[in-house]
């Protein structure tokens, strides 16, 4: 059971090696919006509401919590590649156990999110993004990218799988893009003057996920947003890994 289990992370691990195109696309995009809002609007770094970090430290979550959504669909659209083909129907007639066919692409999914997260980090620090406790700073963001990544694969392949589309999985980021905009993406929260975008983003989660990172990196945000970031995206992770794999036993063959 393990040997099989086994195989179908390595050949998910394979695909993704294989077809790195979108990773890469993804990095690349996230870059050319982090340069372009950072050049646009930068200047804003100098008020006092930024602390010594300037403005890209306060943007460049931003660019991590975009980055992981937008490879959210990967391991739903695999798994809808491999039911068309039919290969998915061959597995399940397999002595590997049910939840390993959803496990394997989220796998690969989360190898994918760190390595490019990574990859992002590296190229911020190039462009001075500081790291405000060395080590434990990219650790944390990474671990913070990761869980986010997870969640809405997970949510991905669930939709997938229940209602049998790719369409399915590419719903679950187009429903959670708004909450990007609907929290202090652009702004500290002493600078936004808009009432009910104060109001919302308080009950948002991505305003904790953007939080943490910025307490990890130039400290504009308290850190108790960092717990909260934390307990939001393991906790979300973890009952939506559930629903994937819940969703497995609903799949006709």
């Amino acid at each position: 059971m393990a040997s099989a289990s086994g195989l179908l992370v390595s050949r998910g691990v394979r695909k993704l090696i294989r077809q790195p195109m979108a990773l890469v696309m993804g990095l690349a995009t996230s870059l050319f919006f982090l340069v372009v809002y950072n050049a646009g609007i930068g200047g804003i770094g100098n008020l006092p509401e930024f602390g010594n970090a300037g403005y890209l430290a306060f943007l460049f979550p931003l660019s991590i919590v975009s980055l992981a959504m937008g490879s959210a669909s990967g391991a739903g659209e695999a798994l809808h590649a491999d039911m068309q083909s039919g290969y998915f129907k061959r597995l399940y007639l397999s002595p590997a156990p049910g939840w390993a066919f959803v496990a394997a692409p989220l796998v690969a999914d989360g190898l994918g999110t760190l390595v490019i997260s990574a990859a992002l980090l590296g190229v911020g620090a190039l462009f001075g993004v500081p790291f405000r406790f060395g080590w434990l700073s990219v650790v944390g963001v990474l671990g913070l990218s990761m869980l986010w990544g997870t969640l809405l694969s997970a949510l991905s392949a669930g939709v997938m799988l229940r209602t049998g589309s790719h369409q399915g999985a590419r719903a679950v980021t187009t429903a959670v893009f708004p909450l990007i905009f609907l929290s202090t993406t652009f702004l500290p929260r002493a600078l936004v003057t808009s009432g009910w975008l104060l109001t919302v983003s308080w009950g948002n989660p991505v305003t904790y996920l953007l939080g943490g990172m910025r307490f990890l990196l130039g400290g504009t945000e308290p850190a108790h947003y960092l717990w909260i970031g934390y307990a939001f995206t393991a906790l979300g992770a973890l009952a939506a890994m559930l629903f994937a794999m819940s969703s497995s036993r609903k799949v006709l063959v």
